[in-house]
């Protein structure tokens, strides 16, 4: 019985060892070799958040993703949908710079404090979040998460009805009324109160009327000129040692408008910001770099005020993933680099899902959430970033270091092939032990491993449709 069955025993070995051998074969043929370089690329993203959404605000949901700014829809359909003294035109600007108390401050007070409805959402629809600015603002203070807060007249509603007159200002009277509305935001904010806002968008999209710009572009280059004045005022007289910025043009993707900006108004601001829904930022944010190298501007910070989408896209995969490619994208050094960004939007505008964020009304966090979470730990704060090169096109990957000197390798497989890696750390370390984390369709941005540096080098897996992302410190 046993010489019977040798030769199938010995066929089976044959086989395993073909098999094996194959395996392995087809496993080199894939391996992807990724040095990073000790010569520093530049910095990453500065400030990496999110536009809010009217349906929450809960501080424990942005701690959890770990933003570091938040952008809030101000102006005058939020905290004036009145004029707040009753008075068209008054009080002038002079009386203002002369005696700020001649603002009816109880209004503004009360607004911020005991706005209708209960809600500093009350004018955005139904199904609102339930507080008031003061907690919006002393939380976010808090938690040292910097507000960006939009100034504008009316809104994409064309509210309220009494600013229209102001749609553009034309007349003494329309500018007395918006140098006051600006006057009297940032002063309640930074000196009635100490919530530490100083950054500052002019509008939104000026240049996409829906959004309840009622001018051309030469009106808006006066709209920035006289709040410019404003916040000028505010803080040369009552903040002279806090610095301020301003944001603008604020438009949509592909807008003329920056270069005229550029070189119409380039005192009057000292923020680029942009918005862009494209799938990959790289061109238009190329493009408004170009435009600003001749200029005063050359080096000024680029705000990407908008990105993501408005649509359902969150809770797809591919969709999440590039969320991460484009924030890899903002950190690359040149004519790509994105100084701060905010994602639209971190909840739903309503619960009838008008615009889909990356919490929706019931508090469900969408795979895009998880994946932002992930580019944000590896990516976000300014830390130095270094070149990795592969011999992969299908993946995408960036190196940072933080102020512990600890080494992020961030990886990105967007293709439907799992990838082995060996990753040559050797310039910072020959020893070492690290963390991995994981997002994919099965891993939401949770550790799934560990590991140890040897000479150098550490052997990782990126799976199939997924990202990881790696920490490295010395022993």
């Amino acid at each position: 019985m046993y010489f019977k069955k040798l030769p199938l025993l010995f066929l089976t070995g044959i086989l395993t060892y073909i098999l094996l051998n194959s395996f392995l074969h087809v496993n080199a043929q894939n391996l992807v070799t990724i040095a990073i370089s000790k010569q520093q690329m530049g910095v990453s993203t500065r400030y990496i958040g999110a536009v809010e959404g009217n349906v929450n605000f809960n501080i424990n949901d942005l701690e959890d993703l770990g933003i570091n700014t938040y952008r809030i829809y101000g102006g005058m359909s939020r905290w004036e949908a009145e004029d707040d003294d009753g008075i068209y035109g008054q009080p002038t600007i002079n009386q203002i710079k002369a005696n700020p108390n001649i603002i009816n401050w109880d209004w503004w007070d009360k607004i911020m404090t005991e706005p209708p409805e209960n809600s500093d959402y009350w004018w955005s629809g139904n199904d609102t979040w339930q507080g008031n600015a003061r907690t919006i603002f002393s939380q976010l203070k808090q938690a040292n998460i910097r507000p960006v807060v939009t100034l504008r007249n009316t809104d994409d509603a064309w509210n309220p009805s009494w600013a229209l007159q102001l749609n553009p200002p034309r007349n003494e009277a329309d500018w007395n009324e918006w140098w006051e509305h600006i006057f009297a935001t940032v002063y309640w904010l930074n000196v009635r109160n100490d919530y530490q806002v100083d950054e500052f968008e002019i509008h939104n999209e000026p240049d996409n009327r829906p959004q309840g710009w009622g001018g051309n572009q030469a009106d808006y280059f006066a709209l920035v000129k006289v709040a410019q004045n404003a916040i000028d005022f505010v803080y040369k007289t009552y903040l002279p040692n806090r610095n301020y910025h301003i944001h603008a043009p604020v438009t949509i993707e592909d807008s003329i408008w920056v270069l005229d900006a550029l070189q119409q108004i380039p005192t009057y601001f000292d923020s680029i910001n942009i918005h862009n829904y494209q799938a990959d930022i790289s061109p238009y944010t190329q493009q408004v770099h170009r435009w600003m190298k001749p200029t005063i501007h050359a080096n000024s910070p680029i705000w990407l005020g908008e990105w993501g989408t408005y649509q359902t896209d969150y809770e797809n995969l591919d969709f999440a993933l590039n969320l991460i490619k484009n924030l890899l994208r903002g950190s690359l050094p040149g004519n790509n680099y994105i100084y701060g960004s905010h994602v639209f939007s971190l909840y739903d505008w309503g619960q009838s899902g008008i615009y889909r964020g990356l919490i929706s009304a019931e508090g469900k966090r969408s795979l895009g959430y998880y994946a932002l979470r992930m580019g944000i730990r590896g990516l976000q704060g300014g830390k130095k970033t270094f070149a990795t090169s592969t011999n992969n096109s299908d993946l995408m990957a960036i190196a940072t270091q933080d102020n512990n000197s600890d080494i992020y390798l961030l990886v990105i497989n967007s293709s439907q092939e799992s990838y082995p890696i060996n990753a040559d750390f050797s310039d910072f370390f020959t020893e070492g032990i690290g963390t991995i984390w994981e997002f994919s369709q099965q891993h939401r941005d949770e550790i799934v491993n560990s590991t140890n540096i040897t000479q150098g080098q550490v052997n990782l897996t990126v799976p199939s449709q997924a990202a990881i992302l790696v920490k490295i410190g010395a022993n």
